[in-house]
């Protein structure tokens, strides 16, 4: 089966905004709050500027995490409809391998984060935000038991802050299976009713879960039912999914949502733009093909270990780094600026390791497992 290149690119974009979200939250956090409360550090007229700009989207992490719950929405679809099999059992074996595909990698990224925790870097000198990270005093028992039961259940984890995104993934994804094999061996108006139970019952659990599962069910309809739009009403799509990933509440080029959404206005925009930027891309041939690029395919392939590994980095390589350069003179945009930078690197090169050995136990454990099951 053919993988969507384009697909794979947002993918990675949508990663590395997550990580220039979270950099910015460790080391600028002017341009993420208007007024921040880490008054201990620099803050700079032109961090006001970039904030009140419709531009911000590419740090826009929250946005980022909703384009990736379309993407799986749709892929998942994509996997399932034109694998050329049996489609109630490749839906019974993507749901047996599912879990194992995503919690051995959140495990042992979570196992590195508590070895590294037993280094005590001190993260003081930065944001509130990050000098939290490290806190954590529990066993490798607990370790253990963040990544397999609290991130997929609870959605929150202590040790790799990213995971609270498994919650929604792993239910998201059992959801879109459910409801391919009830379209596939019923009629479309249970389909259609189910979805909107599932819906319903995932906002009655959490508001963070239902928005998840929302944008899964907006990537699978786009696949079931999307149509190819013109260059003209994509590029447009893309604009204002764009200008509402970039979304705070108390932004200026935002006040008019402000009125009406008050502290929704951040919220609920990230999760609009998911949707209406994996449509403008996916669904026209143009926007594609600007995106189906080997270089940014192999970043969509690296993604998924980015995302679970930049946490772990910001702590053993951008701390370290910056507090070295400030003990010696450099200033503070200075050695922020080197400490994100090295990060990014040293993300990018772990996340290839990562990729292959981790990645690829993940995939080998689920198919056991499966073949186990099916036998």
């Amino acid at each position: 089966m053919v993988k969507i290149n384009s697909a794979e690119s947002i993918r990675g974009l949508a990663c590395f905004a997550v990580i220039i979200s979270h950099l910015i939250l460790t080391f600028f956090p002017g341009l993420h709050y208007l007024n921040p409360e880490d008054e201990h550090l620099p803050n700079y007229e032109l961090f006001t500027t970039v904030f009140d700009s419709p531009f911000t989207f590419f740090y826009a992490g929250s946005a980022a995490v909703y384009i990736f719950f379309v993407l799986s929405g749709f892929v998942l679809s994509y996997a399932i409809l034109k694998s050329g099999k049996d489609i109630n059992r490749k839906i019974a074996s993507m749901t047996i391998k599912r879990y194992p595909r995503l919690a051995v990698p959140a495990l042992v990224s979570c196992l590195l984060v508590w070895a590294a925790f037993h280094l005590n870097i001190d993260t003081s000198s930065a944001t509130h935000w990050i000098s939290r990270m490290g806190s954590v005093d529990g066993s490798i028992v607990y370790a253990i038991y963040d990544a397999l039961i609290n991130a997929f259940i609870f959605g929150k984890s202590e040790y790799n802050w990213v995971l609270w995104t498994m919650q929604s993934e792993l239910l998201g994804s059992v959801v879109i299976f459910a409801l391919l094999y009830i379209k596939t061996n019923f009629k479309n108006l249970v389909f259609f009713i189910s979805s909107i139970v599932f819906l319903i019952g995932s906002f009655g659990l959490s508001t963070q879960l239902g928005f998840g599962v929302f944008c899964f069910l907006l990537g699978m309809f786009t696949y079931l039912y999307g149509f190819k739009v013109n260059n003209h009403i994509a590029i447009l799509m893309l604009i204002i999914g764009l200008y509402f990933a970039g979304a705070h509440n108390e932004s200026a080029s935002y006040f008019i949502f402000n009125k009406f959404l008050g502290n929704y206005t951040h919220s609920l925009l990230s999760v609009a733009s998911g949707p209406l930027v994996v449509y403008s891309i996916l669904m026209n041939s143009k926007l594609s093909g600007i995106l189906d690029t080997k270089p940014l395919v192999f970043l969509g392939k690296l993604s998924f270990s980015l995302y679970l590994l930049h946490m772990l980095m910001i702590y053993i390589v951008g701390m370290p780094i910056f507090n070295y350069m400030s003990s010696i003179g450099f200033t503070y945009m200075s050695s922020a600026f080197a400490a994100s930078v090295a990060v990014i690197i040293t993300s990018l090169i772990s996340s290839i390791f990562y990729s292959e050995y981790i990645d690829d136990l993940s995939i080998n454990i689920g198919k056991k497992i499966e073949k186990i099951i099916l036998k």
